[in-house]
């Protein structure tokens, strides 16, 4: 049947540890037609997660090498495969549905497939992804509400994951375009989505992002934190490539927690808000500043289950009532050291390793 190229695909993208999953109206199938023709799809089920060159692929499937040059090239263009050229080489490899092919959409978003993602994040998408340990990512505090005290490690401060980036880039938030597509969402600055690359001018010649200077993106983070987003990087210890400043009304991944009522969607930092009763006047500050509720007012401001340690509420109070501390060891989550692991222990929540035929 016509279809059945996609259905391959979508079984390839569920296959891998982040998940795809399947639908009983077929949405998952609308969503990989408006973003893959039948060829695009095609080849994509035949790549690997590891990277190849044209040549390699071409050997290893019989595919015509000189098209499949073009074809990849053009597939990297369209945010469909991971491409990079270092030297003389292009190597390509196959990358998630999130985070991947979807927020490579940006600049190909438009209200149709805004509506179609919609309706697969908020239903099928969200709960199988969301319910399913390790979460994707995990937030940044706000560093200046870390305590003096404390041993910050490299994955909790943005600052030091730029500092040790030789390239970067911003992009507009795929989350905050796609509903205001849908004529939803909020206000909050649209180009805030950082990119971080270990290669000097990676981002020059990339599909995504506009290349800026290391000072841009401190400064991005400085704003951002001024309209109260909050960070979130790649939940492992080792190999960031992207800074999200998210908010609770669009962000994907938050809206598991507001939306889906999924606290663990995301990796909480290994920080919690604390109120000092003493100090705190009832202004409401804080709870208006937080992005997943997780503040009520009674008499005084009260930090619920729901904190998940991003320092926003301690900058918005005027009493200087409300800190960040350490959370107890029993309460911090193992973070994976890279990719590899949170990948091993994904596939293992999901009870299926058939991803290494991938690699």
């Amino acid at each position: 049947m016509a279809d059945e190229v996609y259905y391959r695909l979508r079984d390839v993208l569920d296959s891998i540890p982040n998940g795809f999953p399947p639908t009983n109206d077929g949405i998952e199938i609308q969503i990989l037609k408006k973003i893959f023709s039948g060829e695009e799809a095609d080849i994509a089920t035949k790549m690997k997660m590891k990277f190849e060159t044209a040549e390699d692929m071409a050997e290893r499937t019989g595919m015509d090498e000189a098209h499949l040059k073009k074809k990849l090239k053009e597939m990297t263009d369209k945010g469909q495969i991971f491409g990079v050229t270092i030297g003389d080489a292009a190597i390509y490899k196959l990358v998630p549905f999130v985070m991947g092919v979807y927020e490579w959409q940006v600049k190909r978003m438009d209200k149709e497939l805004a509506g179609l993602i919609e309706r697969y994040f908020s239903r099928d998408f969200g709960m199988n992804f969301h319910a399913t340990p390790p979460p994707l990512m995990k937030v940044v505090p706000v560093e200046q509400e870390i305590p003096r005290t404390s041993v910050v490690e490299p994955y909790e401060s943005a600052s030091r994951l730029i500092e040790n980036g030789k390239a970067w880039a911003v992009e507009e938030c795929i989350c905050r375009k796609e509903k205001r597509l849908l004529g939803k969402g909020c206000d909050n600055p649209l180009e805030v989505c950082l990119g971080i690359a270990p290669l000097e001018n990676f981002f020059d010649t990339w599909f995504w992002g506009r290349s800026i200077t290391k000072e841009e993106a401190l400064d991005i983070l400085k704003k951002s934190e001024e309209a109260g987003l909050v960070h979130q990087t790649s939940n492992t210890r080792e190999g960031q490539v992207y800074i999200c400043n998210c908010c609770g009304c669009c962000c994907n991944i938050l809206r598991g927690i507001n939306e889906l009522d999924l606290p663990d969607s995301v990796g909480r930092s290994n920080y919690r808000a604390a109120v000092d009763p003493g100090l705190c006047t009832s202004c409401a500050a804080c709870q208006e500043r937080c992005q997943v509720r997780a503040i009520d007012i009674d008499s005084v401001a009260v930090v619920n289950e729901r904190c998940i340690g991003c320092g926003l509420c301690v900058s918005a109070c005027p009493a200087e009532a409300i800190k960040l501390v350490r959370r107890d060891e029993g309460e911090i989550a193992y973070v994976p050291a890279d990719e590899k692991e949170w990948m091993k222990k994904r596939a293992e929540s999901r009870g299926r390793d058939d991803y290494k035929e991938l690699l």
